[in-house]
């Protein structure tokens, strides 16, 4: 319980031992006026004058005694645990005032320390981990030594950039690779020879400029017609309708393809010719003619009927005229398309 709440209490109390309280508050009232007269500076009065004033203490408290009674009643009331209690706080608290005032203001710097070293830390770059952060991990007694200590003014963060497109600054201390090239060897290169530019190169040969290429992978149509001979004798000894069908078709396919390459080819070679025909023209102070896509697949048509054989030849042209003549009944009214019929 508080002290306030120790005096509001009302205790009845004997005569005797009423008196013997009245006497240890007495003593409790010399006690305190005396501390006070130490605290006020007043030790170096002579012992005559303690007395003098001691004498006068007593007759102004039988004075008071005599007019308030009712202050009487009150302090009568209260037992000698309770007013030894409040005298033991009262010396505490005098006590704790003269013996921490040093302490705390000690306290107070060193708070005052760390939080501005903490603010300093902040305001800094963050740098990487040294090689001596590192040995203080692995030694546990130095770590415990200096976890309680703050940082030093050596081991203190760098301050920040001026600028945000100043350049950041490394310490010294980063460790620098220890890897060294010894020996340079050639890096192993993986190409592809589909993608390859080489093979398109024009030779030193005068060729065209797909000539290696297509002499290079000339073993590809080799395969396609030896295949179109398997898929051939295949068909022969088919019986069912669906494999005769599918193996039809597979070789059609196929020989389409090898005609598309051989026509390609005959275009190839009427540019390039008249390439060299131009190349010519130019040196003699002739302006060049460059060929229309549909004049160069005319030439090459008429490449084409000097290498087939008269029969051929005729089959060739029969087939192209029914084509063009269907292709133009397409284009016709109604009418006229069944006279033309």
């Amino acid at each position: 319980m508080a002290p306030a709440k120790i005096l509001q209490r009302n205790v009845r109390v004997p005569k005797q031992r009423h008196e013997d309280e009245e006497d240890a508050e007495e003593g409790v009232e010399y006690e305190d006026m005396a501390a006070d007269d130490e605290d006020a500076g007043e030790g170096e009065e002579s012992g005559s004058d303690m007395d003098d004033e001691q004498g006068r203490d007593e007759e102004d408290g039988d004075g008071e005694d005599e007019l308030d009674g009712n202050v009487e009643q009150q302090v009568s009331a209260i037992s000698f645990g309770a007013l030894k209690q409040a005298q033991d706080a009262v010396s505490r608290k005098r006590k704790r005032g003269s013996d921490e005032a040093p302490e705390q203001d000690d306290k107070l710097e060193n708070l005052r320390k760390r939080l501005r070293q903490i603010k300093e830390q902040k305001a800094g770059t963050q740098l990487k981990p040294t090689a001596t952060t590192k040995t203080s991990r692995d030694d546990p007694d130095n770590s415990n030594s200096d976890s309680d200590s703050g940082p030093s003014e050596d081991e203190a963060p760098s301050k920040s950039r001026t600028s945000k497109h100043a350049p950041a600054e490394q310490t010294s201390r980063h460790q620098v690779t220890r890897k060294r090239t010894v020996v340079d060897y050639p890096r192993r290169v993986i190409r592809d020879p589909r993608f390859d530019s080489i093979p398109n190169q024009p030779s030193t040969t005068q060729e065209p400029p797909n000539g290696t290429a297509d002499k290079a992978y000339s073993f590809l149509l080799d395969y396609q017609r030896t295949e179109i001979d398997d898929l051939k004798a295949a068909l022969k000894r088919a019986k069912g309708e669906d494999d005769i069908y599918n193996l039809r078709r597979k070789i059609n396919s196929m020989e389409n393809r090898l005609k598309a390459h051989a026509a390609k080819e005959r275009e190839q070679a009427v540019r390039s010719a008249h390439k060299k025909e131009e190349k010519g023209r130019v040196l003699e102070g002739k302006k060049p003619y460059f060929l229309k896509d549909k004049e160069v697949k005319e030439r090459a048509l008429v490449e084409k009927f000097k290498g087939m054989k008269g029969r051929e030849r005729e089959k060739v042209v029969e087939k192209r005229r029914l084509k063009e003549s269907q292709r133009e009944k397409r284009g016709m009214p109604r009418d006229r398309r069944r006279v033309a019929e």
